[in-house]
């Protein structure tokens, strides 16, 4: 674990007559994991604003990106039930499978508190803000949200089934290539290196989402496949599928406007005909404007299954994962509190 040392003003007491700090915090105060590039600046930042509201947070930096379930599973068993995870969907994939395995809940009692700032798409899906000061006020405040968590089956490199679990999407295909390209995902941010710009401006966002894009388009190819949901399954020629829970995917993209994080189901959009057809419908993607469309098949259900005749890439939460098709999703339903 890699703690954060940077000095801190002194918290402020508060009004008089306001309830004790205890009073406002059930869950204890908040637990910082920073990825990398928040590291830089923005978790100092929202370590600031919680110290102007007389939280003092403890936080971490998981370098890399992959201990961050260590440090998760570390600040559980210390006590701690507010953990937040300040970055990328990659870092919130990781503090994830510590709190929600595929069989359930381990830790009941235990919230997830999103600080995307900028670079997270989950955190987009409940309109939180990406500025540290009115973030510190959302992590600060009562509302909790229970949303649905996926259950993804596939086939790993070695035949055998693997099993993982996913809280905002996951994605075959071209949508999978930009996801784990995407600036924050591996491999994401301008000249291929997670961090290597201390704050992502508008144009370093939009730099970046170019270089996923063409690199999306190099690695993805279209091929036949056959595609199960509730009462109905196709066939059809495949260049990308998004199994949404949240709305927000491939870098801020509102690729799934009508997935609902909480209703029991998952919003399965399938992109048929070639990877440039996607890619030449990213202004309409980003605004959610590209469905209803015929080359677009778009269903809500509580099942997914997906073969495809070509191998295709498979992401969770940015998360490139080991296999490929043949994948079989369902949903745990209310498996995971969110502090909203």
């Amino acid at each position: 674990m890699s703690a954060v040392t940077a000095p801190l003003p002194s918290p402020s007491p508060g009004p008089p007559g306001d309830p004790p700090r205890e009073a406002r915090l059930p869950l204890g105060p908040p637990f910082l994991i920073a990825d990398p590039a928040a590291a830089r600046r923005d978790l100092t930042l929202l370590r600031r604003a919680l110290a102007a509201a007389g939280v003092v947070a403890e936080a971490a930096v998981a370098r890399p990106v992959e201990r961050a379930g260590g440090i998760a599973a570390q600040a559980l068993e210390d006590g701690h039930r507010l953990l937040v995870a300040v970055g990328s969907d990659r870092l919130v994939h990781a503090v994830l499978r510590v709190l929600v395995d595929p069989g359930g809940p381990r830790w009941p009692d235990a919230v997830l508190g999103l600080a995307g700032l900028g670079r997270q798409d989950l955190s987009a899906t409940f309109g939180l803000p990406d500025e540290p000061e009115k973030l510190a006020r959302h992590l600060l405040g009562p509302n909790q949200f229970q949303v649905d968590v996926g259950r993804a089956r596939w086939r790993g490199p070695d035949g055998t089934e693997r099993v993982g679990v996913f809280v905002n999407t996951a994605e075959l295909g071209y949508p999978a290539e930009v996801s784990a390209r995407a600036p924050g995902g591996p491999g994401g941010g301008v000249g291929g290196s997670v961090g290597m710009v201390p704050r992502w401006t508008g144009r370093a966002r939009r730099v970046g989402r170019l270089a996923a894009a063409v690199g999306g388009l190099v690695a993805s190819r279209s091929t036949p496949a056959r595609l199960e949901v509730d009462h109905t399954a196709v066939d059809l020629r495949l260049a990308g599928l998004v199994v949404a829970n949240g709305q927000f995917s491939m870098g801020r993209m509102k690729v799934a406007p009508r997935a609902l994080p909480d209703d029991g189901r998952l919003s399965v959009l399938a992109f048929q005909g070639e990877p440039l057809g996607i890619y030449a419908r990213s202004k309409d993607l980003y605004y959610g404007l590209h469905v209803p469309h015929p080359s677009v098949r778009e269903y809500q259900s509580r099942r997914v299954a997906v073969d495809t005749a070509e191998p295709m890439a498979l992401v969770l939460d940015g998360w490139r994962a080991a296999g490929g098709p043949p994948v079989r999703i369902d949903v745990m339903e209310r498996a995971l509190r969110v502090k909203v």
